[in-house]
Formats: structure tokens, sequence, C-alpha cells
């Protein structure tokens, strides 16, 4: 009779076969040893896709977040820069409704990814009271 060595990378079925030229009372007691193994390595597979999963996710969930903190600067900025343009081309209204409280509401958009409806309400009152203190013509201008 030829001896049985598992070998360290032999699977559960490379294992069966060299049992199964035994007789059956062997090859029942093999299997019934064999069962543990494979369940542990069936769910040893099932635990490391599942971290892949995991890990994806979070990489998406990070990458998602970076985007956002970067459009948020960019729209910020790019508000920031077009008021300071505006405002000096004489649009003072224009230029503040482009530095005004919009600018926060849009940071906090793209930062928290959420917009609370008080923070709207105050967002739309302070850009309210921007306008109108923009549009009103100076005092003191001579003009009568």
């Amino acid at each position: 009779m030829t001896e049985l060595k598992p070998h360290q990378d032999s699977t559960g079925l490379e294992i069966a076969l060299q049992w199964a030229q035994l007789p059956a009372e062997h090859l029942k007691a093999a299997l019934a040893a064999l069962e543990p193994e494979l369940a542990r390595q069936h769910q040893m597979r099932v635990m490391q896709a599942q971290l892949e999963a995991q890990a994806a996710k979070e990489r998406r969930s990070h990458l998602l977040y970076l985007g956002g903190l970067v459009g948020g600067f960019l729209i910020v900025v790019a508000m920031l820069t077009s008021a300071v343009i505006v405002g000096i081309n004489g649009l003072p209204w224009l230029s503040a409704m482009l530095a005004g409280p919009s600018v926060l509401s849009l940071a906090g958009l793209f930062v928290l990814r959420r917009v609370d409806s008080d923070a709207a309400k105050h967002t739309a009152r302070a850009h309210d009271a921007a306008l109108n203190a923009a549009s009103q013509p100076a005092s003191g201008s001579g003009v009568v």
C-alpha cells in the first residue's frame, strides 16, 4: 500500500482523492476529519472577501470626501475671486452676492454634505440684508 503524505498546499479534494484509494471505512473517517478543515477554509475565504469589500468601500468613501473638499475649496476661491473682480468694476451688489453668505452655504454643502433648513433660512436672510445694503445709494454722495 502507498504511503499517504498530505502536502502543505494540498486542497481538500486532493486529500480526499488520495484517501479514496483506501477501503470505505478509512474513507468515511477521512471525510469526517476533512469536513471541519473545509469549513474553516470556506469561512476564511468568506471573511477575506468581506474584508476586501469593506476596504474598497472605505477607499471610495475617502475619495468622495476628498473630492468634496477640493470641489468646495475651488468653488469658494472662484466666488471670492470673482467678487473682488466684480467689486473693482463697480458692481457692489453682485460682489455682495458672490462674497456673501452663499459662499459659506456652498462650502458647507460640499464639505459637510448636508444643508440644515435653519442654516438655509439664516443664509437667505443674510443674503437679502447684504443685497439691500449694497443696493442702497451711498449717503453723502452730494447727489440730491
